[in-house]
């Protein structure tokens, strides 16, 4: 199937159906494929299993404090330097949201299985000397090395149905580029059944075909394509604009309680589509770079 080059409603509405498992990819503050977790809210569908990057954010909090999300496969939801996750520690905390527990290397390692169609993959030692695989039972098993006879702990693969992975450009043939490091998105993209990519810009064939081995995905790998200059807003996009911490602090001080937050998607989501929130801080936002 060839892909698609869609606006974030029509991708979101053809490609997300409800109770699917959804990766969303972006590393920290960084990269958050915003403009198509915006549109989710705006459409209000539920996610039966949410799959981030080993540190994920705003992306993971706006999808957990909507009440989209009804199981997460997460190591980290937070801020960084700027504090804790709001929405994240509430639904926690009132049981409302289900926490799959694991760590950074396990959930590499489970997208590798998930990209190259293993059932599981083996763990590096360490991760016995951790409760996280009996608090999850769901991701870790105990197998036995078929060389050695030894006790191994394994987690299970991890395969998102639709991924969501923001990249810096795309060509008219729907290949795209990561534009510096791919994080772990690049994995994530490759273990997803389906791919959609939002982008910052198109650029021609020629200088697609310039990039470097592993910072790239082919266009036959993806399902839709939506280019959103300035999507990842309010986190940053490695050589266009850098994350917008007063938004981000705004956001945090709106979702320290319920009410809050529901005012904060009310007024800067519910009631702006996405390209009139795209309008509205583009001038805020330095011009791409060539």
């Amino acid at each position: 199937m060839s892909c698609e080059f869609l606006s974030p409603s029509e991708a979101v509405a053809r490609w997300i159906a409800p109770g699917a498992t959804v990766g969303v990819g972006g590393m920290h503050m960084t990269a958050a494929p915003m403009s198509l977790v915006r549109e989710i809210v705006r459409q209000r569908i539920r996610i039966g299993r949410l799959v981030t990057s080993p540190s994920a954010s705003l992306q993971a909090d706006l999808l957990i404090g909507t009440g989209l999300v009804e199981e997460l496969i997460s190591p980290y939801v937070g801020f960084e330097h700027l504090g804790l996750a709001p929405a994240f520690r509430r639904a926690v905390e009132g049981g409302s949201l289900a926490v799959l527990e694991c760590d950074e290397g396990s959930l590499t390692h489970a997208l590798y299985a998930g990209a190259g169609g293993l059932p599981f993959i083996p763990c590096p030692p360490g991760i016995d000397l951790t409760d996280i695989p009996k608090v999850n039972p769901t991701l870790y098993r105990q197998v036995q090395d078929p060389f050695t006879l030894e006790a191994r702990w394994a987690v299970a693969a991890v395969r998102p149905v639709v991924t969501l992975v923001h990249c810096a450009e795309a060509d008219e043939s729907g290949n795209v580029a990561f534009g510096g490091f791919p994080f772990t998105d690049r994995l994530m993209a490759l273990a997803g059944r389906r791919v959609i990519v939002q982008v910052e810009r198109m650029v021609s064939q020629e200088r697609m075909a310039a990039h470097p081995p592993g910072t790239t995905l082919p266009g036959f790998l993806i399902s839709a394509i939506v280019v959103a200059p300035g999507g990842c807003h309010p986190t940053a996009a490695p050589g266009y604009y850098g994350r917008d911490e007063d938004a981000i602090q705004a956001y945090l001080e709106a979702a320290r309680t319920p009410e809050g937050f529901q005012e904060y998607v009310e007024r800067t989501i519910l009631r702006l589509d996405e390209p009139a929130y795209l309008e509205q801080v583009r001038g805020q936002q330095p011009a791409g770079v060539s």
